[in-house]
């Protein structure tokens, strides 16, 4: 969504990770109960949305560039993640209402990919069968005439970074689940992964173009990068040197498409002006 919008949020990552600690904290002070993981999850989700207000509100209120601003905060939140464990790991290992959300299968699938599914849905009706998602679209494409339309751009930019926060908070709870704790670097260096997977399947960093199985795809085609990677014994510490070059190229492909559709649009123009004169 932030993507369409023209923008990008670079603090998915550490945002997770302040999701992640906020439940499991929250789980840890209640005596893990099953009451107590409800309240967590809330509060997490409420952590995400409140951070995607933020983002949109000074995005669009101070007229600072989205790149800015979510770089300020991916420091930000790391920070309030190590404040808040002491920089230690706390552990969530009880209860089964918790530790099921990452380990639970239903008709041998992974519950996380259901809720994949079910955010896909979501994103996917949205931004096909609404006019906030039409809307989207244009203001990516272009914001300036949007709004001369009569489109709210200030507040289709805030909607887009809440959602981009709600889904790293669910993104922050499922990892916290998988892995039965929380620590200040859950989630680092994920920002990278999504842009990747964005780019590849299709999204286009300048705004206005990409849909959501196009970014599936990009997901599936990073997984098995990923994958060969290690099958190749490749070191952990390269593969963001080849997902660097993947955006790269990615992106540089995407500019040049826009380039070239800008020279044939200027030239659809300038011979509608010859022939218009010499008429």
């Amino acid at each position: 969504f932030v993507f369409l919008a023209g923008g990008i949020d670079l603090s998915i990552g550490t945002l997770a990770g302040l999701s992640a600690i906020t439940v499991v904290e929250i789980i840890e002070k209640m005596g893990a109960t099953n009451a107590s993981v409800i309240i967590g999850i809330t509060a997490a989700l409420c952590v995400g949305a409140l951070a995607g207000v933020v983002h949109g509100l000074i995005i669009t209120k101070f007229n600072i560039p989205a790149f800015l601003v979510t770089f300020a905060a991916q420091s930000v939140y790391l920070g309030l993640s190590m404040v808040i464990t002491n920089n230690r790991i706390v552990s969530a290992r009880e209860p089964a209402l918790f530790t099921s959300i990452g380990s639970m299968k239903i008709l041998g699938f992974p519950l996380p990919i259901y809720l994949m599914v079910i955010i896909a849905l979501i994103s996917w009706f949205a931004l096909s069968r609404t006019t906030f998602g039409r809307d989207i679209y244009a203001v990516g494409g272009n914001p300036e005439a949007s709004e001369i339309s009569g489109v709210n751009v200030n507040k289709d930019i805030v909607l887009c970074y809440v959602f981009s926060g709600l889904t790293a908070a669910i993104g922050g709870i499922v990892l916290a689940s998988m892995t039965q704790q929380g620590m200040a670097s859950t989630g680092s260096g994920y920002e990278t992964q999504v842009i990747t997977a964005a780019v590849i399947g299709g999204v286009s960093l300048l705004g206005g173009v990409g849909t959501v199985p196009g970014c599936i795809y990009g997901v599936v085609i990073m997984g098995l990068i990923n994958n060969g990677l290690n099958l190749m014994s490749v070191p952990s510490t390269q593969s963001g040197l080849v997902q660097g070059i993947v955006i790269i190229i990615a992106v540089a492909f995407d500019a040049l498409q826009h380039q070239d559709q800008s020279r044939k649009k200027v030239k659809k123009i300038s011979e509608q002006i010859k022939g218009t004169a010499t008429s």
